[in-house]
């Protein structure tokens, strides 16, 4: 993309004295006139739905910006670093048995404790599955048979 620059003075010719050959207006002159801004108009985007190549750049927006402003990779980025969730956020439940850092909702604890829950045998008197128990004042006692 370049900027259009004047390449002749055309109002200096105007301040020369009649008859001075630097106060005719030559048609390379116009012509190169015409070719650097045609250069200038062709390459720069259009308003309305520009296409952009190369890397465009704009400059990054302060944290927290919540406008119809461009969001650059960096202002992405420094969004993404440690987000403070608010309400009751929602994500994704992970399929049975996912061992992995996403994150678990609470119905795929829920899930997981269900699947893999585990009964003890019936008890009888003050046993339970074999562990004989007894309450004494706040003492709980838990011994074998």
């Amino acid at each position: 993309m370049s900027n259009y620059t004047k390449l002749t003075d055309f109002a200096s010719k105007d301040a020369l004295p009649t008859g001075n050959a630097a106060k005719i207006v030559k048609g390379t002159e116009i012509d190169d006139e015409f070719e650097a801004i045609e250069t200038a108009v062709g390459t720069k985007a259009d308003l309305a739905s520009p296409t952009f190549t190369g890397t465009p750049a704009a400059p990054t927006a302060s944290a927290a910006t919540n406008s119809t402003q461009l969001a650059t990779t960096a202002f992405v980025q420094a969004q993404k670093a440690s987000p403070a969730l608010t309400g009751t956020p929602t994500a994704p439940t992970a399929s049975a048995s996912t061992n992995t850092t996403q994150v678990a909702t609470t119905a795929f604890v829920q899930q997981e404790i269900t699947a893999n829950a585990f009964t003890l045998p019936a008890a009888s008197g003050s046993t339970l599955g074999g562990v004989k128990m007894s309450l004494s004042g706040q003492t709980l006692t838990i011994a074998t048979s």
